[in-house]
């Protein structure tokens, strides 16, 4: 049984083609253009016959086969960045729906429903990111800061407790492109994930003193702004000596007043690490933060914390056994993104698939992966699903 790769493709086209105007694509989470994109979604399985249901938060889902039974889940999401790319997200929910189309058009059976799913807000970082898929699991943390961020939302709190149902599905998978290089450089067709690296975030505000630019000497000066170089450099330097596969960015900065005729009082910035080991991540942000508070005027927040996860061993063989039997090359590897998949890890079996990209671009208009490895990835999809199934 194979998908239908033509229809994948123009479903593609379909829902990238509801985007705001610019260059790319841009389906920001919680706007006009990403709750478009849920209804095309909901009407594309509407014109099939497919089973729809959308929760209290607006994820959408679709199912074929029983009408009981603990469920196989597929899918990502349909949000991007800012002039982001046709791919991240938007691949995983369509070949999430030529799975069902082909699953129904060849009267499959299934001794358990199948169901693909876009969920909300994977991109959107002002409720952490990966929002809809944390709500489905009820591990949003409801503290005073994240009710406070939610006031941006349509949702209330309500919405989001009702949203929690993952005890429905016994596994989900996840069709991504790579968003690196591995699979391209090493001419490989499918990457099968172990494991997601986790995120920890600190907010830094980093003090100085405003004053104008052309009366205050180079040696009278508190620019929080050349203090910012320096705890960057310093950041950087401890990172690097951690090794890999830690990484650490600090990818904004907000400069104030942010003119150009007076030296900078205050920099806010976010900083990130990630890694597969959370006890060496803690200790990499904590000897950043000795440094910045012993030589520099800075406060330091904590923000998100996701823990690394290990993904479903039964996953990771019922995808290789696919590979194997299909001829298609595949290697081990682990992923750098966060995903949805890691968040469905804390509560059911979990599983990720990569195709490569081209020269790893993504998030970016450049972002692009090639119809025959897409159609590659959607077959080992199917053909997972169908072992996951029978």
């Amino acid at each position: 049984m194979k998908v239908n790769g033509e229809r994948l493709m123009g479903m593609l086209d379909e829902v990238n083609c509801i985007t705001s105007d610019g260059e790319g694509i841009t389906r920001l989470a919680y706007t006009e253009q990403e709750k478009l994109a849920l209804d095309w979604f909901i009407e594309t399985c509407e014109k099939h016959s497919i089973r729809t249901y959308r929760d209290a938060i607006g994820n959408v889902f679709g199912t074929v086969g029983p009408e009981s039974g603990k469920g196989i889940l597929i899918g990502s999401h349909l949000d991007t960045v800012k002039n982001g790319g046709k791919y991240d997200g938007a691949l995983g929910v369509v070949a999430g729906l030529e799975v069902l189309l082909t699953l129904a058009e060849k009267e499959a059976e299934l001794a358990k429903p199948v169901t693909a799913v876009s969920f909300r807000g994977e991109e959107a970082n002002l409720l952490g990111g990966t929002f809809g898929s944390r709500a489905i699991c009820g591990s949003i943390q409801f503290d005073d800061d994240f009710i406070k961020r939610l006031e941006s939302t349509p949702f209330t709190p309500q919405q989001v407790k009702e949203t929690a149902g993952a005890e429905q599905f016994s596994s989900f998978l996840e069709l991504h492109i790579e968003q690196g290089k591995k699979l391209e450089a090493g001419g490989t067709d499918i990457g099968i994930v172990h494991s997601i690296a986790g995120i920890k975030r600190l907010d830094v505000t980093v003090h100085g003193e405003a004053a104008h630019s052309g009366t205050m000497g180079m040696g009278e000066r508190d620019d929080a702004l050349i203090s910012t170089a320096k705890i960057l450099l310093e950041f950087d330097r401890i990172v690097k000596e951690y090794g890999e596969p830690n990484v650490g960015t600090v990818g904004e900065l907000y400069v104030h007043p942010n003119l150009p005729n007076v030296v900078p009082g205050e920099v806010n910035f976010t900083l990130e690490v990630r890694g597969t080991d959370m006890e060496m991540m803690h200790r990499i942000t904590e000897r950043f933060s000795a440094y910045a508070h012993a030589n520099h005027h800075v406060m330091i927040k904590p923000n998100i914390e996701k823990n690394p996860s290990e993904l479903s061993k039964k996953l990771i063989d019922t995808v290789e056994q696919v590979c194997l039997e299909t001829g298609v090359d595949y290697c081990m590897m682990m992923s750098g993104a966060n995903h949805d998949a890691n968040s469905l890890a804390s509560v059911m079996d979990s599983g990720l698939i990569f195709i490569p990209c081209l020269n790893g671009v993504s998030h970016n208009p450049k972002e692009f992966a090639e119809a025959t490895d897409i159609e590659n990835g959607a077959n080992v999809l199917l053909g997972s699903v169908l072992n996951l199934a029978r």
